[in-house]
């Protein structure tokens, strides 16, 4: 029969995460289609979810309420973090004008500086993932959301593109069924739902009765933009704004102003955050107010700042109302998440709200790839939880207490209040798509399902090996396609020099004879789908009749492999480390004729081992003649792993049966060979010709040939993975 270490398995190859999950954690990829998906609300948030789940292959469904889906013309900060989100899906706010943040500049009202200024620009080169840097950049908002619109609609790209419905007003939603009510009384159906509607969230209180709603906090903002060749044909403004890239914030005793510049440093963004009580009410993100209601609230700052504001058009000042929202108790139950402000309106007080909104998106997605069944659906989005959750919900924390909002005092690890700095750093520092990802790999590395088997180096998830693809399954059906061609000699020895090879006295012979029963087999295993379809070769010698007696006294027979070489580093690292099978390494030259078959066993050009076969007969098939398999015989191997650190003892030192599976296998062909027409010889070249193999190269040498007594050469199909193991006592 054929096996798998050395005798060979195989499975699937995987070139990125698959999954697939049934109701059970069983995977079925037969059944795999794409996921429906139903996104409510056409923001930036929806869009990176529906950018990240198209490019996956899943077909989506946006219900826009607006008739036009676009954004405000207000600019957002593309932290770092937001940065290499974005990039996994293929945008660079650079291509729609955003502009990196070179440096920050802290003010007070009087315009004298309140601390020394942050050069971004020089920390840029710790802000990378993927062997890219993030930068900081400053996007104009509704050209970063024409940029993801046309990414996620365009025919071009990965997957099918987006729906987007606008005047689609959702009413309703329900979780449990992933169905949403539109305001025509229209019902909608499909395998998930994302609320991706914003800070007066519709799908929010479907998550649960008494859900928390957004209300406004005691701030208001200002916010506008106007062409920056303004303040600079005044010779007042322009040495505030000439360099490029450059945020200032100016501090009142309860008001402040951030200025930056975007849309490739052609337009100024103004935020002025200020009381709710020193400005009218507003209820919406589109009222304006005069300019004479700006100036008046900052009436007590420098001239020269009161001179950038004056420069905005009496039309275009709107009145913004900062939202905030107490926590929710999860962003996902049934089939249906949330994201954005849906999930957890931010104040602006670290820029990070934009950049929030964006890695949940790519959070949902990457969590759903598309072997994803509808009946996984409910877990995955529980994945996505765990790895929003905290960090959001923190982040919304620190935002506040950035902007004197949180009671809440949020301190160090060490004990020590944490400063804005701090927070800024700990936003910065991520990769949601990596983090995501570990996620999900380790969710499916536990799945009940499967039997893991962890091999170093630890860290990457599973490694494909012959009894188990990348996500831990069997190869199962690809097993039967591979093939083996076996090339044998059994004879008769010297039990007296083959007992030299045992690792113990309790391995002994079933009988007391001096003369024993041993086989070399050349194999060669190929379409092993785990080794991409291609294979590899082994001299394998067994000693047959062995015996190891357990603890107990109970014997435990089969024929025992004191050494395999192989030719391949893949098959030699898992037989030792899973199977405990002793296998060294050497090349193996196989010379194939109809009539005649020559192996050479070399190492580094030395050659110390040679077999030959010659006068076979023509193939024959099952058909025309009975099988010349033997009675299969259950492998006994050593394991031995040696212990770090403590010489001479060992981690691992126990006997492993593997146990053969005959029906794994289906003879194909085979030719006969008289024993005298078959041979080997094995030659010790010493110890500087062969400096780790020469004192195996010594013992087989000394094994002599008595008679020989069967040889054949067969070729099969199907093989064994070697899993069906049992460590002995």
């Amino acid at each position: 029969m054929a096996t798998t270490e050395g005798l060979a398995a195989n499975g699937v190859g995987h070139d990125r995460l698959r999954n697939g999950e049934t109701t059970n954690g069983d995977f079925a990829e037969s059944l795999a289609r794409p996921l429906q998906v139903i996104v409510v609300g056409g923001g930036i948030a929806s869009l990176v979810a529906s950018i990240t789940l198209r490019q996956q292959g899943h077909k989506v469904v946006i219900y826009e309420k607006s008739r036009f889906a676009n954004e405000t013309g207000a600019a957002i900060h593309c932290t770092p973090n937001a940065t290499s989100a974005l990039r996994h899906i293929g945008i660079d706010p650079r291509d729609g004008g955003a502009v990196p943040l070179v440096e920050s500049r802290w003010c007070k009202a009087s315009n004298e500086e309140m601390s020394p200024a942050t050069a971004h620009a020089a920390d840029a080169h710790r802000w990378e993932s993927g062997c890219m840097l993030q930068p900081w950049l400053l996007a104009h908002r509704a050209q970063l959301h024409n940029q993801l619109k046309a990414k996620a609609t365009s025919t071009a790209g990965k997957g099918p593109p987006v729906k987007l419905l606008t005047s689609s007003t959702v009413v309703q939603a329900d979780p449990q069924t992933s169905t949403v009510t539109l305001e025509s009384g229209e019902t909608k159906q499909a395998d998930l739902i994302i609320g991706g509607d914003g800070v007066h969230s519709v799908t929010r209180q479907a998550l649960g009765p008494d859900m928390p709603t957004a209300f406004k906090t005691d701030r208001y903002a200002f916010r506008f933009t106007y062409a920056k060749a303004l303040a600079m044909s005044d010779p007042v403004t322009r040495p505030l704004i000439e360099q490029e890239g450059v945020m200032i914030s100016w501090y009142g005793p309860d008001r402040k102003i951030v200025l930056y510049p975007t849309s490739g440093n052609t337009l100024l963004n103004f935020v002025c955050i200020h009381p709710a009580s020193a400005s009218g009410d507003s209820d919406d993100y589109n009222k304006t107010v005069s300019k004479a209601q700006l100036l008046e609230v900052y009436a007590d700052f420098h001239p020269v700042v009161l001179k950038l504001l004056e420069k905005v058009g009496e039309d275009q000042v709107s009145l913004y109302p900062l939202y905030d929202m107490k926590q929710l108790p999860t962003f996902a139950t049934g089939r249906m998440a949330l994201i954005g402000d849906a999930a957890h309106p931010f104040t602006p007080h670290l820029a990070q709200g934009g950049a929030m909104a964006i890695e949940d998106g790519l959070s949902v997605g990457t969590m759903l790839p598309f072997d994803t069944l509808p009946s996984g659906v409910e877990s995955r989005l529980q994945l996505y939880n765990a790895a929003r959750y905290e960090r959001a919900s923190a982040i919304q924390e620190y935002s506040r207490y950035a902007g004197g909002d949180s009671t809440t005092k949020v301190m160090s690890k060490s004990g020590s209040p944490l400063k804005v700095l701090d927070f800024l750093e700990y936003g910065s520092s991520h990769d949601e798509y990596y983090a995501s990802r570990k996620i999900l790999r380790d969710h499916l590395s536990n799945r009940p399902s499967i039997e893991p088997r962890w091999r170093s180096p630890l860290g990457f998830g599973f490694l494909q090996g012959p009894r188990q693809d990348l996500l831990g399954r069997s190869h199962g059906e690809s097993l039967r396609q591979s093939t083996s061609k076996d090339a044998s000699i059994r004879f008769t020895t010297s039990a007296t020099v083959l007992r030299c090879l045992f690792p113990s006295d309790r391995y002994s012979f079933k009988t007391r004879d001096t003369v024993q029963n041993a086989t070399l087999t050349l194999q060669t295993l190929d379409r092993l789908a785990w080794l991409g379809g291609g294979g590899y070769s082994l001299l394998a010698f067994y000693i047959h009749g062995v015996c190891y007696q357990e603890a107990d006294g109970e014997l435990v027979e089969g024929k025992y492999c004191p050494v395999m070489i192989e030719n391949l580093a893949d098959p030699i690292i898992t037989g030792r480390e899973e199977l405990g099978i002793p296998k060294v390494f050497s090349d193996i030259d196989i010379d194939r004729s109809g009539t005649s078959l020559r192996a050479t066993v070399a190492w580094r050009g030395t050659t110390w081992a040679e077999l030959r076969w010659s006068e076979l007969s023509q193939p024959e098939t099952p058909g025309h003649s009975p099988t010349p398999f033997t009675t299969p015989e259950d492998l006994l191997v050593h394991k031995l792993i040696p212990s770090s650190g403590k010489s001479g003892a060992a981690d691992a030192d126990y006997p492993v049966l593997i146990r053969t599976k005959p029906e794994s296998s289906r003879i194909v062909s085979w030719q006969d060979c008289r024993p005298e027409n078959a041979s080997f010889s094995f030659v010790n070249a010493g110890v500087k010709a062969l400096p780790t193999l020469s004192n195996i190269a010594e013992a087989l040498a000394e094994v002599p040939v008595y008679s020989t007594v069967s040889v054949s050469v067969v070729k099969t199909e199907g093989v064994s993975d070697f899993s069906d193991v049992t460590a002995l006592r």
